[in-house]
């Protein structure tokens, strides 16, 4: 009930499946070769992958087709290990305007907010981001230091001061952040509808918004049906090459898209219509009506490609940023970290917790031991995560004006 539902007709032949075309919120693609076949695309827009795991690439409209293989897709496979295929995007008769976003977080001691505000404002196309800053001294500093242009962009709102007992953690617990974070995700909305954005999206200071056929989140948006108001988009975790990176956005190459070897959660953000003045949040990741009922949805996760627009999650990244959110949640009592369903969570509370009371200077409170903790949670050392887990993370940094 209130999730968009569709029919599907099974082929007959193969030559039926070469034939076939599908829309993709938006836009219509069709398919232009199996892996190792020509493909012919007047467009030149051309995605490369299978299921739900893709890639994509524009190519030059004097090339009459394109190998379609991994070579020609920055050597990036989509999709280790299963055969692949291109679909060529159909070239659009007219498309309408892109829809208004804004984005809403709570953040504390952001780890990259220029580069953070830059992709996403700058490349992504969100047009506002309503940000509630707590215990962050230096923030005056990040700010001044940001474009004015990029500060257009941002309503800044303050939260609540160190606690006056001196220990600079804060008391809240990591339940409690869940319940500031849906307080703000609520004023967001109202502020966002007297601006008359359409879309509001929550998510973090350590997420990005990412398109893997490299469109605006507007242009998405944009195609959703009339009569659903909200989107679940799926997250993904980033995988970092070592335990020595320093910038995580720009530095990461890979994403995790298998949930059952997250570290963290895994059951995605979602975009509310603003118009939708009965929607309230329900926790950080969703909405409902005031009444506790489900608002009509969609899971963009049953799009004919996958998902075209994901939220990867950097989380805990650089190594110095986990060590001080986990001292930081160092006042979670011995009830509620049981309550945390992640593994990496507890284990990372529960280390600093003893580490912080005997010093880090030997044994598994040493940094080497510390490091190897997180590597092994976070970076492509993890046991867990295997070579088919993992997807090409591709972001031009190099066209965006940070």
């Amino acid at each position: 009930p209130n999730i968009l539902k569709t029919c599907q007709c099974a082929m007959t032949t193969a030559q039926d499946a070469s034939i076939s075309h599908r829309t993709d919120l938006g836009i219509n693609w069709s398919f232009c070769g199996h892996e190792g076949d020509q493909c012919s695309c007047p467009s030149g827009t051309i995605r490369f992958g299978s299921g739900s795991r893709w890639s994509s690439a524009k190519f030059g409209l004097s090339q009459p087709s394109v190998s379609c293989d991994v070579a020609n897709f920055r050597g990036e496979d989509p999709a280790a290990g299963f055969a692949k295929e291109c679909w060529c995007a159909e070239t659009q008769e007219s498309t309408p305007p892109p829809a208004r976003v804004a984005i809403v977080l709570l953040s504390r001691h952001p780890p990259d907010l220029q580069r953070w505000l830059a992709y996403h404002v700058n490349y992504m196309g969100v047009e506002h981001v309503f940000m509630l800053i707590e215990d962050t001294p230096e923030f005056n500093r990040i700010w001044q230091s940001l474009p004015t242009a990029l500060q257009n962009h941002v309503t800044v709102w303050r939260g609540s001061p160190p606690q006056p007992n001196g220990d600079q953690r804060p008391a809240d617990d990591y339940e409690s952040l869940q319940a500031r974070q849906v307080r703000t995700m609520a004023s967001a909305k109202v502020a966002a509808a007297s601006m008359g954005i359409s879309w509001l999206i929550h998510i973090d200071d350590d997420e990005l918004l990412y398109a893997p056929v490299q469109r605006s989140v507007g242009s998405i948006l944009a195609s959703m049906p009339g009569g659903f108001d909200q989107a679940y988009i799926p997250n993904v975790e980033a995988v970092y090459p070592s335990a020595d990176i320093k910038s995580c956005f720009s530095e990461t190459r890979s994403i995790n898209v298998n949930p059952a070897t997250f570290s963290s959660y895994a059951n995605g953000k979602s975009a509310v219509r603003v118009s939708n003045s009965d929607a309230i949040p329900a926790g950080p990741h969703m909405w409902k009506t005031a009444s506790s009922r489900d608002l009509p949805s969609i899971h963009m996760t049953s799009e004919p490609f996958g998902s075209p627009l994901m939220v990867v999650h950097f989380e805990s990244c650089p190594f110095t940023r986990w060590e001080d959110k986990y001292w930081e949640l160092g006042n979670t009592s011995p009830q509620m970290i049981r309550k945390i369903p992640f593994r990496f969570y507890k284990e990372s509370i529960r280390r600093m917790q003893r580490c912080r009371g005997n010093g880090l200077n030997s044994g598994d409170c040493s940094e080497a031991a510390l490091r190897q903790l997180w590597a092994r949670f976070k970076t492509t050392a993890s046991r867990a995560i295997r070579p088919s887990d993992l997807m090409p993370l591709h972001i031009p940094w190099d066209e965006i004006k940070v």
